[in-house]
């Protein structure tokens, strides 16, 4: 080629800047099935230029022209004669330069730095792996070690983009966060922070970047991703585990509304005062009596009740013979939530300690709070009778308790919403939440289950079976199983004899060990004393008492 002499070839690259130099990097190695083994990376302007050893490798690159990469496209062009970088130059030098200041040297590379991680608009900032970036590399830190790189990044992040709103710090080993405390000075509106699969041991390291331990906390933090660390994952597997994270959280960012991509309910909204919560307010009390169900009518609540049954049935022993219920433009959809148990009584359980694999129903999940994208949103939409029966085939047995009727709750009310050709079809909306258990794994899981129902049409296949409805919509939500005394009926007022000098805490452990045994409230009472007020002690040993009682200890 003329003007080439052999040696390493410089190559221009356009269309990247929607990604990162590190990813683009990962990414065209994988593309050329090699290392490219970049020598040396410049900026001028919008464009990225590489030096590769030989005229091989830059030939590959060349045949990738016009490849689609983080929403671009990306433009190779050989260089011969190279294009020059030094200190008179308008680009920046990145394997050194000429300038006789190291830190305007230093600086000039961190604002490269910032300009391949930082989104178009200026609002999000990826700091991720730094220890890996060729940028952080050839200025010969170590972020490990050296909190100062972090320091300077955050200092000259704060002059090009000062509507930061979301930053992530993930993968990079942190074991303090000492290098990172004057975020909130820098960044006071910061809304979204990922600290994800880092090394943080100790809920207190994040003391520095809240009011526990900073003149400028994060204030309006909306969204923390902790994933990966050691104290989140100890404090989980913990009894009780999945309250105490988050109360452990909210402790020190009561705005958080977005835990590792679970929403939780915050303490405080930005800009005002965090709730007070004494030892006496663990639980709600709420003014009114609790009701395991409601149901708009008595005929709803007959259908309801027929349709369960038959659903149920056939679901656990015959998941083919539902496509006798599912109608021929129905819709299914399922979501898993993996976020940790949250209902006090359940926590201690065994069933909600035990590790379940969810990864069979994660495939299929539809949970538009992680599917970003349209087409696999659109992909996990179930549509059509033979597809439904298809898939809910594919996923493990189950065994639905429903001759234990607490164990569920339902929700029913009559609707009309858009049919074929926008012609309002009325419908009834069935809720139910409810658990079963998972064969052959004898995992117990936590659902709630929404029903779209119309009318079975005399001579319809529905109609033929006893079904009284057909299924329009099903939307199935998984979780890790959370108990059911949340919807238990309880009245407004705990048990007369419980009332006198007992903490919120022991009266609604009252109220439900009384509504679990048929118990009076003296002997209520007597129960949870003898066990130390330990809940779940007392109902687990109660059927091995239950003979030893008198006929009056019951209700």
């Amino acid at each position: 080629m003329v003007g080439y002499t052999g040696g390493p070839v410089q190559v221009s690259i356009k269309g990247w800047g929607g990604g990162t130099e590190s990813s683009l990097m990962r990414f065209l190695d994988n593309k050329t099935g090699r290392s490219v083994n970049i020598k040396s990376v410049n900026y001028r302007g919008d464009i990225m230029y590489v030096l590769v050893p030989s005229m091989d490798i830059a030939q590959e690159l060349l045949k990738l022209s016009g490849i689609r990469f983080a929403g671009g496209k990306l433009i190779f062009q050989l260089k011969i004669p190279q294009v020059r970088f030094g200190a008179d130059s308008t680009g920046r030098d990145m394997q050194g330069s000429s300038s006789t200041s190291e830190s305007a040297n230093i600086k000039d590379r961190l604002i490269n730095l910032l300009q391949t991680r930082a989104d178009m608009q200026g609002s999000s900032l990826d700091l991720s792996s730094l220890a890996q970036d060729n940028i952080i590399r050839s200025i010969g830190a170590d972020p490990l070690r050296d909190g100062k790189i972090f320091k300077a990044i955050l200092v000259i992040a704060e002059q090009i983009y000062p509507g930061l709103v979301t930053i992530s710090f993930a993968d990079n080993g942190l074991r303090s966060l000492r290098s990172i405390v004057d975020l909130g000075a820098h960044f006071p509106g910061l809304r979204n922070l990922s600290l994800m699969n880092n090394m943080i041991s100790d809920f207190r390291e994040l003391d520095c970047l809240s009011s526990a331990g900073s003149t400028a906390p994060l204030s309006q933090l909306a969204e923390l991703i902790l994933l990966g660390n050691p104290a989140r994952e100890a404090e989980l597997a913990q009894p009780g585990g999945g309250v105490s994270y988050v109360d452990k959280v909210h402790q020190r960012f009561p705005t958080v509304s977005m835990l590792d991509m679970n929403p939780v309910t915050p303490r405080a909204q930005p800009g005002l005062p965090a709730e007070v919560h004494s030892d006496g307010d663990a639980i709600k009390q709420l003014p009114f009596s609790t009701e395991q169900s409601f149901v708009e009518n008595q005929g709803i609540g007959d259908m309801a009740n027929t349709f369960l049954a038959g659903f149920f049935g056939l679901y656990d022993g015959n998941r083919s013979g539902l496509a006798n219920i599912y109608d021929q433009e129905a819709q299914f959809s399922l979501m898993v939530d993996t976020s940790p148990p949250t209902n006090a009584f359940a926590q201690p359980k065994a069933q909600s300690q035990k590790h379940v694999d969810l990864s069979v129903y994660i495939r299929i999940s539809r949970n538009l709070a992680r599917v970003k994208s349209h087409i696999k949103r659109s992909s996990a939409l179930t549509v059509g009778r033979d597809a439904i029966i298809q898939t809910i085939s594919q996923l493990p047995a189950t065994q639905h308790p429903v001759q234990d009727a607490q164990r569920f709750s339902f929700d029913a009310w009559q609707a009309n919403v858009p049919g074929a050709q926008s012609v309002p079809l009325t419908v009834a909306i069935l809720v139910i939440h409810g658990e079963f258990t998972e064969l052959p794994s004898q995992n117990t899981i936590s659902f709630d289950r929404v029903f779209a129902l119309a009318p079975a049409q005399p001579g319809s296949a529905a109609a033929s079976v006893g079904s009284p409805c057909v299924i329009v919509n099903d939307q199935l939500t998984l979780r890790r199983y959370n108990g059911f005394h949340s919807w238990l009926a309880m009245p407004a007022d705990p048990p007369a004899a419980a009332s006198g000098g007992l903490s919120p805490e022991q009266q609604e452990m009252a109220r439900a060990l009384q509504e679990q045994t048929g118990l009076n409230a003296e002997w209520t009472l007597k129960c949870l004393e003898n066990y130390g007020w330990n809940y779940q002690l007392a109902l687990s040993e109660f059927p091995q008492i239950r003979g030893t009682l008198p006929r009056e200890a019951f209700q």
